[in-house]
């Protein structure tokens, strides 16, 4: 964990913080750092790969997001360099059967479905699909958002469906272009094997029977085109610059508070590899300023008490606690003093005594005065 971008990127703010004019601006710490992974496409982002992971910081996220935009660039350009010398280009057929001829030939096909057939007889083929477009914390959001603002009118639930289903009309139009002559009923045994019945070479489950299902309109409209030949879903360039944009026009305050997770973790982590006793506590209910304020407290604590751990152990040793202390712990003790003890401004007198009754306690403080406690105990029987 310490060793990942967004805490070098801290470290980086540190030691930009000391130096002289101070620092204004985020573009020379984040954005510049990311442009120049952006343009050196061969070298992504030091970040974990995959997708953006929701678990982790918003800068994280980000940096990930960067990560598979330069994936997706790279990938592109290593298939346009492949099929570069190999483009394919069919005369036009005077026959009535071109039309037909066309939208019949099987293309985008990944591998076979086992032993599944369509339901007029043919193999079953798995399409080669897009993958869905990666989203950060903040994306997921706004598109959240924006569903509670279309309202609850007949027009806004279309057009929310019609959002929602720009992945599902790409997989069933690779799916129609893989499987030429397929129904619907064969996409959903491949797409959701449980809306599927194996009744009469296969049909629909209840629920795709509904009316108004989405399913069924999208798969009306959904035209036999390979993935391939799609229009993309994940705009690998426009992501990048929106990641860029949003990099570039972030202040100092508000790139430390994107750090803030990342660093509050690796303080975490340090502090238990040095001897803090981790906890499992959770805040709910709490704005994220004051979470972040009430995890640098305990941060700051936890340190604490390691400081205080660290110190004794270096003067004591190995000494057993409530035991006299060896020569060598009297040795350390005296070199932290400097060589010599300074002189004792008290001096306390224990005596204990235990008999037949019990507990017999008396406590001596000598300085400037003397002060005397006593802890008697007697048997009294009560009849």
């Amino acid at each position: 964990m310490p060793d990942v971008l967004t805490v070098s990127i801290f470290d980086w703010m540190c030691v930009c913080d000391a130096v002289s004019p101070p620092i204004r601006s985020s573009d020379p710490l984040i954005a510049r750092p990311a442009t120049y992974g952006k343009q050196t496409v061969h070298r992504p982002i030091r970040v974990i790969g995959g997708v953006p992971n929701a678990r982790t910081c918003l800068l994280h996220q980000k940096l990930q997001l960067l990560n598979c935009c330069i994936k997706r660039a790279l990938e592109s350009s290593n298939t346009l360099s492949e099929n570069s010398s190999e483009e394919e280009f069919f005369d036009c057929l005077d026959d009535e059967d071109a039309d037909d001829t066309a939208w019949n030939r099987p293309t985008g096909r990944l591998s076979r479905l086992e032993n599944a057939t369509l339901k007029n007889g043919a193999p079953l083929y798995i399409p080669k699909t897009q993958d869905p477009a990666p989203k950060t914390e903040d994306q997921l959001e706004e598109d959240a958002e924006l569903m509670v603002r279309l309202g609850d009118d007949a027009k806004a639930s279309e057009l929310r469906a019609r959002m929602m289903s720009a992945s599902l009309l790409s997989d069933m139009e690779a799916f129609k272009a893989a499987n030429p002559g397929a129904e619907l009923c064969d996409f959903v045994r491949w797409y959701s094997p449980r809306d599927w019945k194996p009744d009469d070479g296969g049909s629909l489950g209840d629920r795709m029977l509904l009316p108004g299902n989405p399913w069924i309109e999208t798969w009306d409209v959904a035209r036999p085109v390979s993935a391939a030949r799609q229009r993309r879903l994940f705009d690998e360039t426009r992501e990048a610059e929106q990641v860029i944009h949003f990099l570039r026009s972030r202040s100092v305050s508000a790139v430390v508070e994107l750090l803030l997770p990342a660093i509050l973790k690796a303080g975490a982590i340090k502090a238990i590899t040095e001897g803090a006793v981790g906890t499992n506590s959770s805040i709910g209910s709490l704005d994220k300023r004051r979470t972040y304020e009430i995890a640098a407290r305990e941060l700051f604590d936890a340190e604490l008490e390691v400081c205080k751990s660290k110190c004794v152990r270096k003067v004591l040793g190995n000494s057993v606690e409530g035991q006299p202390l060896d020569v060598s712990g009297r040795t350390r003790i005296l070199n932290a003093m400097g060589g010599n003890l300074p002189a004792p401004s008290k001096r306390e007198f224990i005596l204990r005594v235990k008999d037949s009754v019990g507990p017999q306690i008396m406590r001596a403080a000598l300085s400037h005065e003397m002060t005397i406690v006593g802890a008697f105990t007697e048997r009294i029987v009560c009849l």
